[in-house]
């Protein structure tokens, strides 16, 4: 029986015969796929495009984020493990104490709820640096703010609003080239590696560093508002 991709994650399978110490494994059809992941058609409310690593090579990451009427929380769906669930924690965080800055009132807390949803959700998604994404994607949702959809991101966030470093940058801003993708949010530790990449790589994207989560915002969000 053939899933879709997405709906589960890459398997391998394989045995040993041990009186004579051969191993072989058969070949599964979807072991080596690629995920597939589109771009956003149009900049939108709560959609924000992250960069992850899967193995070797680096994939593009959407997210999906949506505010309803609610009670302050944060809803987390899909399988995120549990650093990721951290970075959303720390999300809320920094938007509950810069709600002010951030032009969101105080009482979304009491008002909303936010679901946060990293599409292929049977696959699991661990790491830190989607932190920036989920920060852009949740301050998307409560101003009802549409989101660039030809800029992707990475980094790890503090609860001060910081952008820390983050790992596989090479293989992330490869695979933001390859989907297509114009300009890259990436912490500024970061950029000096990510430099080493081929030069019409470097040619066909902008890769803009930032030090904390104002800049994210202020070049991800545009500023046509939709109310909520």
């Amino acid at each position: 029986h053939l899933m879709a991709p997405g709906e589960y994650d890459r398997i391998k399978l394989g045995f040993r015969v041990l009186p004579v110490g051969t191993a072989t494994a058969p070949t599964l059809p979807d072991a080596d796929r690629v995920q597939k992941v589109t771009l956003p058609e149009k900049p939108s409310v709560g959609e924000v495009v992250g960069l992850a690593v899967a193995g070797d090579r680096g994939c593009i990451l959407r997210f999906e984020m949506q505010a309803t009427k609610g009670s302050g929380r944060i809803v987390p769906l899909g399988s995120m493990q549990r650093v990721m669930r951290e970075s959303i924690e720390a999300a809320a965080q920094y938007i509950k104490a810069k709600h002010d800055d951030l032009g969101i009132t105080a009482d979304w807390r009491s008002n909303y709820d936010v679901a946060v949803l990293a599409t292929f959700m049977g696959v699991p998604k661990e790491g830190p640096s989607a932190g920036v994404t989920i920060v852009t994607g949740i301050v998307s949702a409560l101003k009802g703010q549409l989101v660039r959809n030809d800029v992707a991101m990475t980094g790890e966030i503090t609860i001060m609003g910081k952008v820390l470093p983050v790992g596989g940058i090479q293989q992330k801003v490869r695979a933001a080239y390859e989907a297509g993708i114009k300009e890259v949010i990436l912490p500024e530790e970061n950029l000096k590696e990510a430099q080493g990449l081929p030069s019409y790589m470097l040619q066909g994207l902008k890769l803009t560093p930032v030090k904390n989560i104002a800049e994210v915002l202020a070049i991800a969000l545009l500023d046509v508002e939709q109310s909520l």
